[in-house]
């Protein structure tokens, strides 16, 4: 009998090692610098800042990226900007199993939902490349499991995802919008949202000479488009092979807006933007069409 307790501590210890854990790291206007390590859990919520009034955004990071990873100080830069919240950072670093990885940040939005009374329509996920997929992944397994679903998925250039079992869809939550910058190099050009914006046709950004710098260029744009002086005026494109100032639709609609009530009309989107910030260039081609 203690033989067979022991095998099963033994293949216990041994899938945790192969596959690792999932991790949480939070932050909030009380603890901007210093992310606080934190569980799925109500008590060790309970002993964090964590905040139930205010909203919650999920970052997910590449694969195997961590807190270190450039995408979550610029998510965790750019909401506490403009408000109140509780930005909780997924680490892979020590997790390569893509359904533990689904399964841990699940159970994280149940707990938030379940225990702390916060409403799905208060939590953001937002995923850069791999993780784009994951938030995806994350988001379906939370219809499955509560029967709604969550708000918003904002997905910053996802990769192909061919190396997940979870593609990112329009299903996969209310309202998916999608930021490619690096389409066909580290990201896709595949339409995956309602929203698909394509900045300066979706595949090299102003000022990179690389895939990375332009692939990283989706999550340097977020401090702008959560601004309230978001100026990414977007104009509605056909298809991806449309994608100019001068072959699709001009709006009001900025990249990365959204009313209250009321999402934008689903579609792909182009814009030009800056090589630096303040990367919009609001109306600049609007009076020339």
């Amino acid at each position: 009998m203690q033989t067979g307790v022991q095998l099963a501590l033994f293949l216990t210890l041994t899938i945790a090692a192969v596959y690792g854990e999932t991790g949480f790291f939070l932050n909030t206007r009380r603890v901007q610098e210093n992310a606080q390590p934190i569980e799925a859990e109500v008590e060790a919520l309970v002993r964090s800042s964590f905040y139930a009034a205010d909203p919650t955004v999920v970052t997910i990071p590449r694969w195997l990226g961590n807190i270190s990873s450039p995408e979550i100080p610029a998510v965790v830069s750019a909401r506490l900007q403009q408000q109140d919240s509780n930005i909780i950072s997924v680490d892979l670093s020590e997790a390569n199993d893509e359904t533990e990885i689904i399964d841990s940040v699940a159970s994280l939005v149940i707990v938030l939902h379940n225990q702390f009374d916060m409403p799905l329509d208060r939590i953001l996920v937002v995923g850069f490349a791999e993780g784009a997929h994951l938030a995806g992944g994350v988001a379906a397994k939370v219809q499955q499991d509560l029967g709604r679903q969550l708000s918003q998925i904002t997905a910053l250039d996802p990769s192909s995802g061919a190396e997940l079992d979870h593609k990112l869809s329009q299903a996969d939550a209310e309202f998916v919008e999608v930021v490619h910058t690096n389409a066909g190099g580290e990201g896709t050009w595949e339409r995956l949202g309602h929203v698909d914006y394509y900045p300066n046709g979706g595949q090299t950004q102003p000022g990179c000479t690389t895939d990375s710098c332009s692939h990283e260029r989706a999550f340097e744009l977020l401090a702008e488009m959560w601004s309230p002086e978001n100026d990414f005026v977007s104009a509605r494109c056909g298809s991806v092979e449309t994608l100019s100032a001068s072959s699709c639709r001009w709006s009001t609609h900025k990249m990365g807006q959204k009313q209250e009530e009321e999402q934008p009309a689903s579609g792909i989107y182009f814009l030009e933007t800056r090589q630096s910030s303040p990367f919009s260039r609001g109306a600049y081609f609007i009076s020339f069409l």
